[in-house]
Parts: C-alpha cells; sequence; structure tokens
C-alpha cells in the first residue's frame, strides 16, 4: 500500500534508546535559556546599531510591551513543561508575557468564546480539536512559515529539516497551508504491567491475531479480565482504529487507501471495516473485554490495570505520566500494539498521531501574531523538548534529540518499552488522515451512531453490522450533499 510511515525517523530516534542507555557521562543538557545575547554588537566598533538596540535578533522591538493569551489543554503530559517553556521565553523577551487559561476543557471555552465573536477576548493561541471549522471560516493564521524558521538553538537549520517527519508534510495540508502547531506526537496501542505479564509468562509482543487471542485466553484462565477500555470516551480507537489498514495490506487492497482518504466508496461498511468489527464483537463474546467499561473514564478504566483487575487498557502513551500518583512503586508499564493479521511477516499498524497542538487566531494584532509564532517555534528548542519528554512523558518531536546520550538515560521505562516494541517488530506508524473534509451534519450524526453503539459490541452484546449500515448511509448522504454543495460553488 501507498503512503504508510514505516520505519519513520521517529521510529529511528527511540530505537536509539536501546543502544544509548549507559551512556550517561555527558554534561548536563539543561543551562539557560539561549546563549544568544539579545541585542547584537558590530564586530569593528563593538556598539550596537540603533536598528539593532531597538530590536531583537528576531526582528521584533524589544520595547513594545505584549500580552499574549493562551488556551492550554490541560491533558496527560500536565503543565510543568509549558510552564518553563514560559519561563525560559521570557527571560529572554521581557517585554513579553502570558495570560494563561488551562483546563481539559479548553477546547469547548474555545468555541464559545469563538461564538461571542469578540475578537479581543479570544485566545491568541489555543489548542482546538475542531480547528478545520475555524480554518473554512477564515478566523485561523496559517503556521506554515514558522518551519521554515531556525530555532535557537540550531542556528541556520530549518524547522522543516529538524523535525521528525509526517509532521510537517505538504500533502497533508488544508487549504495549502498548515494550521495546526505540532507539539507532541502520541503512540496508540494496548499498555500493561511488565512485571505481571513476566510473572505469567505472558505473551508481551504477539505477532500474529491469533497469538493475542491466545494471550487474551491465558490472561482470562487466571481470573483477570484481559482487556478493560474507557468505554465513556471510547478509548478502544487507540488499539483498533488502524487495523483496517492492517487487514487491506494482508488483502492486497492497494485502493484501499486512497479510498479512505478520499471517502471513495464504502466506508463503515467496507469489507475491512466489517472484519475489524466481527472480530472486536467476537472478542466481547468471549469475555476478553470486560463489561465494566461501558461506563467507566479512562483514569478509572486505567485504574484497574492498575490494581491487576484488568491486564491490558488502550490509550495513548502520556498514561504513564497520566496515572504517576496512583502507579505502585514496582509498576512498570509496557506497551504492544494489536496484531490483526496472522502473517508473523506482515506489518502492525500502530495507531499514531498529535496529541498536543497549538492554533493562532487570525484576529489579532499583528504584533501579537508574530510573537505567537516565535513562541512556538521556542518549543521545539530541545532544552523544551527535553522537559516534555521528561517531566511529560511525551515523545520528541526533533530528529536530533538524542544527539546527547543523557536524554535517553532519562527517558521514562514505557518510551523505552515503545522503543523496544518498534525495533522488534514491523510496523507502521499510521496517522490515518483524511485528504477532504466534510461538514453536512449527517457526517457527525454517522459518528455517533457508531459511539453510541461501540460499548454494545466492544461486549459482545450486538452485532456490529446493522448499526454500521445505519451509519454507511448518514455518510453517504453528508459526502453527496457536500459534493453537491462544492459543484454548486
Amino acid at each position: 500500500m501507498n503512503k504508510k510511515i514505516t520505519w519513520s525517523s521517529l521510529a529511528l530516534i527511540l530505537c536509539m534508546v536501546l543502544f544509548a542507555a549507559g551512556c550517561s557521562n555527558a554534561a548536563n543538557t539543561k543551562g539557560s535559556a539561549s546563549n544568544t545575547n539579545p541585542g547584537s554588537t558590530t564586530p569593528a566598533t563593538g556598539e550596537q546599531s540603533s536598528e539593532e538596540a531597538d530590536n531583537y535578533e528576531n526582528g521584533l522591538p524589544r520595547n513594545e510591551k505584549v500580552t499574549l493569551k493562551v488556551g492550554l489543554l490541560e491533558s496527560g503530559y500536565g503543565r510543568e513543561w509549558f510552564d518553563y517553556a514560559v519561563q525560559l521565553f521570557t527571560e529572554k523577551y521581557p517585554n513579553v508575557t502570558f495570560d494563561i487559561t488551562a483546563s481539559p476543557k479548553i477546547g469547548d471555552l474555545v468555541s464559545t468564546k469563538a461564538a461571542a465573536g469578540n475578537d479581543e477576548d479570544m485566545f491568541d493561541l489555543f489548542y482546538s480539536d475542531t480547528w478545520t471549522e475555524y480554518v473554512n471560516a477564515n478566523k485561523l493564521e496559517p503556521v506554515t512559515g514558522i518551519f521554515e524558521m531556525s530555532p535557537y538553538d540550531a542556528p541556520g537549520q530549518k524547522l522543516n529539516d529538524l523535525i521528525v517527519p509526517g509532521f510537517n508534510d505538504p500533502e497533508k495540508y488544508y487549504k495549502d497551508n498548515a494550521w495546526v502547531f505540532p507539539i507532541a506526537n502520541y503512540i496508540g496501542g494496548m499498555f500493561f504491567d511488565q512485571k505481571l505479564f513476566d510473572e505469567n509468562g505472558w505473551n508481551k509482543s504477539p505477532k500474529t491475531y491469533d497469538e493475542f487471542i491466545q494471550l487474551c485466553e491465558a490472561i482470562k484462565s487466571k481470573g483477570i479480565d484481559p482487556i478493560v477500555y474507557a468505554g465513556l470516551y471510547n478509548y478502544a480507537q487507540f488499539a483498533f482504529d488502524t487495523k483496517i489498514f492492517e487487514i487491506a495490506e494482508e488483502n492486497e487492497n492497494n485502493q484501499f487507501r486512497n479510498d479512505f482518504e478520499y471517502f471513495n466508496g464504502p466506508q463503515n461498511t467496507s469489507p475491512e471495516n466489517i472484519e475489524v468489527y466481527k472480530r472486536l464483537y467476537d472478542m466481547g463474546k468471549k469475555g476478553y473485554i470486560s463489561k465494566k467499561s461501558v461506563g467507566m473514564n479512562h483514569t478509572q478504566s486505567q485504574m484497574l490495570v492498575l490494581q491487576h483487575k484488568a491486564a491490558m487498557v488502550p490509550s495513548g502513551d502520556w498514561i504513564e505520566n497520566e496515572m504517576k500518583e496512583s502507579a505502585p512503586d514496582d509498576f512498570q508499564w509496557g506497551y504492544m500494539a494489536v496484531p490483526f493479521t496472522n502473517n508473523p511477516d506482515g506489518p502492525i499498524y500502530m495507531n499514531n498521531g498529535l496529541s498536543y497542538s497549538f492554533e493562532i487566531w487570525a484576529a489579532k494584532p499583528e504584533l501579537n501574531k508574530k510573537w505567537a509564532k516565535q513562541f512556538l517555534l521556542s518549543l521545539m528548542s530541545n532544552e523544551v523538548q527535553q522537559e516534555l519528554v521528561e517531566k511529560g512523558g511525551a515523545l520528541p518531536l526533533r530528529k536530533d534529540y538524542l544527539d546527547v546520550p543523557t536524554r535517553a538515560d532519562n527517558m521514562k521505562p514505557l518510551q523505552k518499552s515503545i522503543a523496544t516494541y518498534m525495533k522488534e517488530n514491523q510496523v507502521v506508524l499510521e496517522l490515518k488522515n483524511r485528504k477532504i473534509e466534510l461538514t453536512h451534519p449527517d457526517y457527525a450524526a454517522s459518528l455517533k451512531v457508531i459511539v453510541d453503539n461501540m460499548a454494545l459490541v466492544l461486549t459482545g452484546q450486538e452485532q456490529p453490522e446493522p448499526f454500521l449500515q445505519d451509519a454507511e448511509k448518514l455518510l453517504q448522504n453528508a459526502i453527496t450533499n457536500d459534493k453537491e454543495a462544492q459543484n454548486k460553488e
């Protein structure tokens, strides 16, 4: 199949952990925010030019005070890394201050502010997972240009050449621009206690679907639920929503990805999608997925794994940091992806994507937007990336992150487990991107049909085909109406 990300630079970076461990004699990598003197001097006279005295090295004025309003997502990564980044930035640029509103529901607050139409009250920088609607309304500022800038710790090198491939791919641009600035990448899959698996001799890296089912049966025989998930939020998607590509690969359906990206042909009722749902129903019917999942949120389901009442939980790699206050001292998170084919040499598709990003509101003063872009660029310094990796449990987005061996030593056990898994298996990092957007309300309605019925399928209480057909009718109606609307434009 085409356009898949196999063994990307991210995988190679992570795998370096396995070889870099133990190389801990390098100097401490954290220090001052920058060695750059804000006002440069001329070599001939040692005096500052008038323009240099008035502007920073980035060309922005020193003496104009700016306050950036930030809508910060409080997620599993915490905010310690962000506060550190703000501290570094304001030490270097004291004319810039930050007004931060942090919430796990920041996207809802952004929507409320956007609906109110008060641009002055809106955040300059914020997280939102519905950014396309703001692009369509001409409310977002493009961030494409930031990738042409140089981070302060890599002078002369463009961010575009330093960032892990796949996070500024022009093929993924929406309306010819990048609108979302990546901060953290995530890996989704199944997470478990390595010690519990070792004590029971359970397979920590199944190569085939049959091996995974055998693992579930072995766990169930011990009186432990093999899988629990956050039914309230459909966290099962982090382990299973890329499996359609895996089955298509095994079936040599080379047209599948293009059909997926452009909504060509059946989607919910494609043979690949139906096969995935049939297997999920079968797992639920056999008791491999806990019925307790139905009313649980993510932390409740993850707590059952900490308590060994369940063995595995679908989530993202932020889970280690998210549950650090509750985890027993000897608990060590491990990672596996779920293979969905029986070809031991075939690729295993891993859920991959952006877990954290920022957008810039377009209707802000130009100076605010310029400083917002400089701040986003600063988040890509390895100094801030290290704080995000070590304190937040994220994966680095700089290709050169592990050039300093001590950074590998300080990565968390789960990060190393992911690196081991990627080293020992043929994997595909699957972003599951669509190339077009549907705006007709029946599209959202089709998604709701699936979400509303997922728990019944995953616990073996309802066959998936009837509601998949209902969802498909709504989806196809949305596709037809959107195409007709576009033709009228």
